[in-house]
């Protein structure tokens, strides 16, 4: 069982000089990344099985946030407490009274990790009957779905992320610095200006035929973004551990709207 944690002892991995994220995660990410690229200069993927590909990527980011959620035990930016405002009522989203070393998943975190879920999945499920008929709205022709490459992608997805959850979020101890209330908004911030830019980049490439160079340029695009919130999610990481070997700093607010309203 996991002793508590002491108020005095900093995060063991912020101590030192280091990178801000694993080299290997990094690594896993491109090559991941690199799959939908085979894909299309050999096998002739389509740009519908590119929307799939990263619409499923989407859901094992938000997947992989509920533990990430639950094991929470930080302060988020400073402070003692996290407010968060739903419908206009104050929800408390404060990290656990007694915070243990070592990774541990808290009982208080799971109405914010529920929250998350329902939010999340309500974006998920959209973003997915929009990619799925995607045909209906494009100008040009978008292929179909070989489900056997696309999952293949998809393993490829969990296999990237799955070990980065490992190494950095357990292994670099990063759930000591992030309050349940931040991590809820961390998937957020990666997955919505990425995938607006895929949608974008979806509908000129449809329009202008979905030739494989375009598909390619696609790809080379989504990935040069995921590697670059991938290393700025790292840096805030570090940054926040940085800062509890500071002392803290200010409290922090999170505004969150409900979308059920």
């Amino acid at each position: 069982m996991s002793s508590p944690r002491s108020a005095s002892s900093p995060p063991s991995a912020a101590s030192g000089s280091r990178r801000a994220t694993s080299p290997v995660a990094l690594a896993a990410l491109v090559v991941a990344n690199l799959v939908p690229l085979v894909g299309v200069v050999w096998f002739d993927w389509s740009l519908k099985a590119l929307l799939v590909a990263y619409w499923l990527e989407s859901g094992v980011v938000g997947l992989l946030n509920v533990p990430k959620i639950l094991a929470a035990s930080g302060r988020g930016d400073g402070g003692s407490s996290i407010n968060a405002t739903v419908n206009g009522r104050q929800v408390d989203l404060s990290p656990p009274d007694d915070p243990r070393d070592g990774f541990h998943l808290y009982p208080s975190n799971v109405p914010i990790a529920g929250f998350f879920a329902m939010h999340y999945g309500i974006f998920w499920v959209v973003h997915g009957v929009f990619v799925w008929s995607f045909d209906a709205f494009a100008v040009g022709g978008v292929g179909g779905v070989p489900l056997g490459a696309v999952f293949l992608a998809a393993g490829a997805t969990v296999l990237s992320h799955g070990g980065s959850f490992a190494v950095n979020f357990v292994g670099r101890e990063e759930y000591r610095s992030v309050s349940p209330g931040k991590q809820m908004s961390e998937p957020y911030r990666r997955v919505i200006v990425l995938h607006l830019t895929i949608v974008l980049g979806a509908f000129l490439v449809a329009a202008s035929g979905a030739p494989a160079a375009a598909l390619v340029v696609m790809v080379v695009v989504k990935t040069a973004l995921d590697a670059g919130a991938h290393l700025r999610e790292h840096v805030r990481a570090e940054k926040r551990a940085d800062r509890d070997r500071d002392g803290g700093s200010a409290g922090e607010r999170i505004e969150v709207s409900d979308a059920s309203a």
